[in-house]
């Protein structure tokens, strides 16, 4: 009978132990005094929040990424790797320049995007391609400033 007892208590002994192998120590100071926390040392990656800005902004009659743009995808690839989520990238333009060839312009615009994007690691397949050209303008004022906020691709 001692001898299951002293099994059962051994038992136990290496069952605690191996939990508190699983488990890593923290230290937490508070007011000058020290606790111990066990903390579970598995933990699930964050998944990073869906960015704010979802739209990056081109030069007239340009399709090239500046360093903003850049920026701005790149928080955005991250999103897109963590979540697998699919995404459409319209392509748009100002109202300058003939409907062929803003459609045109929109198209490439969304092809630099989705080209970054996949070489920041997003698969291709979680991205498609649309060209609006300059037919979902966001401001109908006419003027530079206006022309600025119609000149972007938007991830959908």
């Amino acid at each position: 009978m001692k001898s299951n007892i002293k099994l059962a208590l051994v038992s136990l002994a290496a069952a605690g132990m191996l939990f508190a192998g699983c488990a890593k120590k923290e230290v937490v100071e508070t007011s000058g005094t020290e606790s111990t926390a066990a903390v579970s040392s598995v933990s699930e990656p964050a998944t990073p929040a869906k960015p704010a800005e979802m739209s990056v902004y081109f030069a007239f009659d340009s399709s090239e990424l500046d360093a903003s743009a850049q920026a701005t995808l790149d928080a955005i690839a991250e999103w897109l790797k963590a979540t697998g989520t699919n995404v459409t990238v319209e392509g748009n333009c100002d109202e300058r320049g003939s409907r062929e060839y803003n459609l045109a312009l929109g198209q490439r615009r969304a092809d630099s995007v989705r080209d970054y994007l996949i070489a920041r690691g997003v698969p291709a397949g979680q991205i498609g391609t649309v060209s609006y050209g300059e037919e979902r303008p966001v401001c109908t004022s006419h003027g530079e400033a206006c022309w600025a906020q119609n000149r972007r691709a938007d991830i959908k």
